[in-house]
């Protein structure tokens, strides 16, 4: 279909990249937009020498976690900056899904190497605000690269334990289960899951107990969290590094993938041989974001080739992808 122009209604300037964007998704609560953020910050030429003999200093990597306010009643400034807060630079973050013990939970991973959890509230005067409640370094020395809670859908079961995976620049998946009374983190299972980074790690949000993982060596992979070793699906179907998947939270069974290689690929998990769908992009895909209330639509975010909108209606075995491009901008 032809591109189409979207208009430029309000620019904010975060300072550093603003590589993560999350809109809380619970009731009463849907005008609240997290944005992390990501500047590596480069050793200065002039420190790197001392007494004649050259020190290699290490990269820095700044992030600040930003709370935004939508008004839909202001037409000049509708989105109003309500917290900051400098954190290491911030890779993936996500709200839970649920609320936990009654109040709205987001997920970060950070370059430190960290899952932290953050909780809107906790009094009346700061009901708004996040304030840190728990966190895990899951390895030192690495990145944490993404994080996925396993409430992906609605209809989460009471005795169903609320668990976080996450993936790091190691390769490695991270296992977590979340105790819902503080709330904390409890590392559950840590295990080697690609040759290079893992990029991304999600549930299936219908049967939690299974996770995917896709990594910078192009395979997508399959896990089963009681027995986390032993990988239960292994696909090189992507002929470069996997950087995004997502379980529909409508549709079970679905499954989309996202690549480096330019392709879009959908999944019927029930038989993972060959996806039922292949669609070209035109840019790397960096992020996937099914549609919180249109079923079939699918979001996906291109490196250096703007947005598309996919229409995914397995029914009919093809997939119309529509495209969206954006006026440029100043970065930041």
């Amino acid at each position: 279909m032809a591109g189409r122009c979207a208009r430029v209604l309000q620019a904010v300037d975060t300072e550093f990249t603003a590589d993560s964007v999350e809109w809380c998704p619970l009731e009463g609560c849907r005008h609240l937009l997290a944005c992390g953020t990501y500047q590596l910050r480069r050793p200065d030429a002039a420190s790197g020498s001392k007494g004649g003999l050259e020190v290699e200093e290490p990269h820095v990597r700044l992030g600040r976690l930003y709370l935004y306010s939508f008004n839909e009643d202001n037409s000049t400034s509708s989105l109003a900056e309500v917290q900051r807060r400098d954190t290491a630079a911030i890779l993936d973050m996500k709200w839970c899904h649920i609320p936990v013990a009654g109040s709205a939970l987001l997920g970060l991973a950070d370059a430190s190497g960290s899952i932290q959890l953050l909780r809107l509230g906790g009094s009346e005067k700061s009901s708004s605000l996040l304030q840190p409640v728990s966190s895990v370094i899951l390895e030192e020395q690495c990145l944490a690269l993404s994080l996925d809670w396993s409430t992906g859908k609605s209809g989460r079961a009471s005795d169903q334990p609320l668990k976080i995976i996450s993936s790091n620049s190691k390769g490695q998946l991270h296992f977590l289960k979340v105790n819902e009374a503080g709330p904390g983190l409890q590392h559950v299972a840590s295990w080697q899951a690609h040759h290079f980074e893992a990029w991304i790690a999600a549930f299936n949000y219908w049967q939690t107990e299974v996770v995917y993982s896709g990594g910078d060596d192009g395979l997508l992979k399959g896990w089963d969290t009681r027995m986390p070793a032993v990988s239960i699906l292994t696909s090189n179907r992507h002929s470069m590094g996997v950087c995004s998947i997502q379980s529909s939270p409508h549709r079970e069974h679905i499954l989309a993938t996202g690549s480096y290689d330019e392709h879009v690929l959908l999944w019927d998990t029930r038989s993972m041989k060959q996806p039922w769908a292949d669609v070209p992009v035109q840019g790397g895909v960096w992020r996937l974001k099914w549609h919180p209330f249109h079923h079939h639509l699918l979001l996906v975010a291109c490196m250096h080739s703007g947005f598309r909108i996919l229409s995914c209606q397995k029914t009919t075995g093809r997939v119309a992808a529509r495209t969206m491009t954006t006026a440029p901008t100043q970065k930041g």
